[in-house]
C-alpha cells in the first residue's frame, strides 16, 4: 500500500463493531441474562463448561503463573509499532507532539475498550471465560450473535 486511507474504512467498521460488542456485553450483564442464581433467559443454551462460574480465589488470583499469560496476550495487542513512521508521515500537521497526542488517545481508548470487555466477559462468566469470550454466550441470543458476524 501506498498509504493508509485505503484501509480507513474497514478500521472504522472494525471500531464499530467493538462498540456494539461491548455495549452488547453491558447489555447481557445488567440485564442478568447469563445470571445463575435467577437462570438466566439464555443460561440453557450454553454448554456446562462455559456457564458462569465464580470461585472463592478473589483478587489473590493476579499472583497466580497463570497471569502470565494474560500479560503476554496484552503485549502483543499493541504491535504495530512498525507502522509508526507511516503513521507520523501521513498524519495532517505531523508534528511530534501531535503525534503523541494522537498516539496517546489512541492507546487510551483501546485500552479502556479492551478492559471494559474483559471485565464485563470476567463479570458474566467468572471463571468459565472462554478464550474467545462470544463463546460464552448462547447461539440463541441475537444480540451477542450479531456481534459474531
Amino acid at each position: 500500500l501506498k498509504n493508509l486511507s485505503s484501509l480507513a474504512p474497514f478500521s472504522l467498521l472494525g471500531i464499530i463493531g467493538m462498540l456494539y460488542t461491548a455495549v452488547a456485553m453491558a447489555m447481557r450483564y445488567l440485564g442478568k441474562a447469563y445470571h445463575v442464581p435467577t437462570g438466566g433467559k439464555f443460561l440453557a443454551d450454553v454448554p456446562a463448561n462455559l456457564q458462569p462460574s465464580f470461585g472463592t480465589t478473589g483478587a489473590t488470583g493476579v499472583l497466580q503463573p497463570s497471569s502470565f499469560i494474560l500479560i503476554s496476550m496484552l503485549s502483543t495487542a499493541y504491535m504495530a509499532h512498525f507502522n509508526a513512521p507511516k503513521f507520523y508521515t501521513e498524519l495532517k500537521n505531523n508534528t511530534l507532539e501531535r503525534y503523541n497526542k494522537v498516539v496517546s488517545s489512541s492507546f487510551a481508548i483501546s485500552i479502556g475498550i479492551f478492559a471494559l470487555v474483559a471485565g464485563l466477559g470476567f463479570l458474566t462468566f467468572g471463571s468459565a471465560c472462554s478464550g474467545l469470550i462470544l463463546n460464552n454466550y448462547s447461539t440463541k441470543d441475537a444480540v451477542m450473535s450479531f456481534s459474531r458476524v
